[in-house]
């Protein structure tokens, strides 16, 4: 049966909820673009279960673009 996680646990102290769906989406992609070049099938998980236990776990790293932060939009 697959991991449910729940937002307390994905989100933790560091990244807010939409922070997080935004840095598991992307890892997502980037797991399955590796996963297609290098040829493997798909696994018993599906690449966003993965994504999300790497961002539980603190394995993705995310930092601030200073451009980014004092945009006016």
């Amino acid at each position: 049966m697959p991991k449910v996680y729940f937002t307390e646990e994905v989100t933790g102290k560091t990244v807010n909820p939409y922070e997080a769906v935004l840095l598991s989406s992307r890892e997502s992609r980037r797991l399955n673009q590796a996963r297609l070049n290098a040829g493997v099938p798909e696994g018993e998980e599906k690449v966003t279960t993965v994504a999300l236990r790497r961002l539980v776990d603190q394995k993705i790293s995310h930092t601030y673009d200073d451009n980014d932060a004092d945009s006016k939009g």
